[in-house]
């Protein structure tokens, strides 16, 4: 298949205003945004500070729902580029140099599906601990102003085109959506098989 330009005025004229905007300390902190996502030992850390919450809050659900969703994401990303071939912005517009295809966003859709499946999933598994309604909304806006930032930082950097981000976050919120709503589903046919009557302290 022939590689898709997909110019378009939303991409382009999006990525021009960026690079007549961009700040000294606004690159740094893409840059290391970008160096936290794509470093082996950053990443290693990241799992084992995941690790050790879900361990010590007991998180398996949410903890399934996310890491189904991380790799669902990863795959359909992968498939989705090698179907559409779209190249990556050009070398005026981007700070760093990054291989493969463009279209949709890996980073973006990850995130944004992790991040569907968190907010849907612990509300419900893990009433008992985040027993707050406002606990639950800041944990949320964490979570989505994290998955913003990532992909606002892709933009920035020249690493992806405003609509592989937009793309990645719609895509990777339906992926996360899917693995909340499997999770659930065991949580309640769990529930049903419980013996009835016996009252659990």
């Amino acid at each position: 298949m022939k590689p898709q330009t997909w110019d378009n005025p939303l991409d382009t004229g999006t990525m021009r205003f960026v690079v007549e905007h961009r700040a000294d300390w606004a690159t740094a902190l893409a840059k290391a945004v970008m160096w936290v996502g794509t470093t082996p030992v950053a990443l290693a850390a990241g799992v084992l500070v995941a690790a050790v919450v879900i361990v010590a809050l007991r998180a398996w659900r949410p903890a399934a729902a996310a890491g189904g969703a991380l790799v669902a994401a990863a795959v359909v990303a992968a498939v989705l580029k090698a179907v559409f071939q779209r190249p990556r912005p050009p070398a005026a517009l981007a700070i760093v140099a990054t291989g493969g295809f463009s279209f949709p966003s890996t980073q973006a859709m990850e995130t944004a599906a992790i991040t569907a499946a968190l907010v849907l999933t612990v509300p419900v598994t893990m009433e008992a601990v985040f027993r707050s309604v406002a606990m639950r909304r800041v944990g949320a806006t964490v979570l989505v102003g994290a998955t913003a930032l990532v992909g606002a930082c892709m933009i920035y950097l020249g690493a992806h085109w405003p609509t592989d981000v937009l793309a990645g976050w719609v895509l990777g919120a339906v992926v996360g959506g899917l693995a909340s709503r499997a999770a659930l589903r065991t949580l309640r046919t769990s529930r049903t098989s419980e013996p009835q009557g016996a009252t659990l302290r």
